[in-house]
């Protein structure tokens, strides 16, 4: 099977006069392409608030093992001292010459935000639809899970995380939060093609809280989470992904475990006919 596209990826766009790099890993991307001729269109929107603020695209030709126009696999944007509220960064590829591509997965980079004065930092990007696991969990339950293990907002320290919730689709979606210990809950909404932030500072009573978040809804989202000081939010630590829950066996069925043991029975009979 052959596509003539790869799935878009979302990035959390920058704030606080943060600029976003991004250079397409070119090495995985030219494995990625069937024979040995491609040429493709890279477009990269930037949205704020169900605006497209940026749309620009680019071409890139890769002939006979090489890279031609290498130069708009980099891609910067820098955003204003003053802007406090996040948007995001999606970026589709498809082909416009050539065979296709072996496989529709973008290939898995970070992206680096660095600033003139403040910490720079590392995000990857998360699929804006077809990400197998979620797929698997609409099948199994109706519904989107993603959480996060080890949120740790320290009051003394002035430390906490943001739930920063992407809803990159048209029309409003609806959410529900869920923290554990202690247990809490709440309705959130995300208008189209924008992003709220929601800072965990203001829903813990303790000086120094760990713990699990969960955000859930009949609708997929794209969640990141935001290390930062709870005086400033444009004053970052880390950026993080959240985990899907994952809609698989915790144990395996007996055939699977005869199964097992048959195929390794098989592979040291395998070794042993090499030795001799």
């Amino acid at each position: 099977m052959k596509y003539n596209y790869l799935l878009p990826i979302i990035h959390l766009g920058p704030i606080g006069g943060y600029q976003y790099n991004q250079s397409l890993p070119l090495d995985e991307l030219r494995k990625n392409i069937i024979g040995g001729y491609a040429k493709i269109e890279i477009v990269r929107n930037i949205i704020f608030n169900n605006k497209i603020l940026l749309s620009k695209k680019n071409t890139l030709k890769f002939q006979d093992g090489n890279w031609f126009n290498k130069k708009n696999a980099l891609f910067k944007y820098k955003s204003k001292f003053c802007d406090k509220t996040f948007g995001y960064i999606e970026t589709n590829i498809n082909l416009i010459e050539g065979k296709g591509f072996f496989s529709h997965f973008f290939p898995s980079h970070y992206v680096n935000y660095t600033h003139t004065i403040k910490k720079s930092y590392l995000s990857c990007g998360v699929y804006k639809y077809g990400d197998p696991r979620v797929i698997m969990q609409m099948e199994n339950f109706a519904k989107w899970l993603d959480g996060y293990p080890a949120i740790n907002i320290n009051k003394n320290s002035n430390l906490t995380y943001s739930l920063i919730i992407i809803n990159p689709y048209v029309g409003n979606n609806k959410y529900f939060l869920e923290l554990k210990n202690p247990n809490f809950e709440t309705e959130i909404v995300v208008r189209s093609r924008s992003v709220k932030s929601i800072n965990l500072f203001n829903y813990i009573n303790k000086n120094n809280w760990t713990g699990q978040a969960y955000v859930s809804g009949n609708k997929k989202a794209n969640l990141f989470l935001v290390h930062h000081y709870n005086s400033d939010p444009k004053d970052i630590i880390t950026v993080e992904h959240s985990d899907p829950y994952r809609a698989e066996l915790t144990y395996k069925p007996n055939f699977m475990i005869f199964r097992n043991s048959v195929h390794k029975f098989y592979k040291s009979l395998k070794r042993l006919s090499f030795i001799f």
